[in-house]
């Protein structure tokens, strides 16, 4: 287990092997595993959910559609249109909005291949409906390449449903990913906290800080030691 921290201080164990991870880790048919496990801990992990043939083919059009390209494409963290940022190790940094949605004239391999091998992949399609209790729409998607480094924070303040918590985010280990790479970290029950609600006439912008601050403070408050229900920060997922 390796000990880290998150962009704004918070403790975070990362473990190493998926035997140190203390997050239970589910197959694709255990359908009433996943959904009591999501329902008590807010998140859950599934193993095996996507091909790795098909992450092995996504990851080898991203190499030859998206990064030699110098085309403008929209981008997650400012959802404008920018060509690719490189950093020293030669990583696309600033990750693309939409994978499924990038111009199917210069990039349609990459485009196919993100709508039918992942968002639309089998084990996905019948795991969410059971957890949701309705067929799911996407209504957003992002592919990283390289760590940007995302704050803490609770998704609801950025993106939501008409009902607020209703919405799902989902992340997919296209790669094995080594345990100080930055990988995203989750706080389980967290769903359960009593977050301060957005006011409609409250501008994100102008919110923002504050927003950061209480979800900080608030993790600082429900964490500060292991218990039986994980409250400590840890990563959710352990690779691929």
């Amino acid at each position: 287990m390796i000990a880290l921290r998150t962009p704004n201080g918070l403790d975070a164990q990362v473990p190493e092997t998926e035997a140190e991870d203390p997050s239970p880790h589910f197959a694709a048919d255990d359908l009433a595993g996943i959904k009591a496990y999501y329902d008590e801990y807010g998140y859950v992990v599934v193993k095996g959910l996507i091909d790795p043939a098909a992450c092995d083919a996504v990851r080898a059009l991203w190499e030859a559609e998206i990064k030699p390209s110098n085309a403008l494409i929209y981008r997650q963290h400012n959802s404008r249109l920018e060509r690719n940022r490189f950093n020293e190790q030669g990583w696309v940094m600033n990750p693309v909005l939409n994978p499924h949605a990038v111009d199917p004239r210069q990039f349609p391999g990459f485009r196919k291949a993100v709508r039918a091998q992942v968002l639309s992949a089998p084990n996905f399609a019948r795991i969410l409906p059971h957890i949701l209790g309705e067929r799911p729409k996407v209504v957003q998607a992002m592919y990283f390449e390289g760590n940007s480094a995302t704050w803490e924070h609770q998704d609801s303040y950025y993106l939501d449903s008409e009902q607020i918590g209703a919405m799902a985010g989902t992340w997919f280990a296209l790669e094995d990913i080594a345990p100080t790479a930055g990988r995203f970290f989750i706080c389980p029950k967290s769903h359960r906290f009593d977050w301060p609600r957005r006011r409609l006439k409250d501008n994100a912008q102008d919110t923002h800080e504050a927003f950061i601050q209480s979800v900080i403070e608030t993790l600082r408050a429900r964490t500060t030691a292991p218990s039986p229900g994980r409250r400590r920060i840890t990563p959710s997922c352990s690779g691929r």
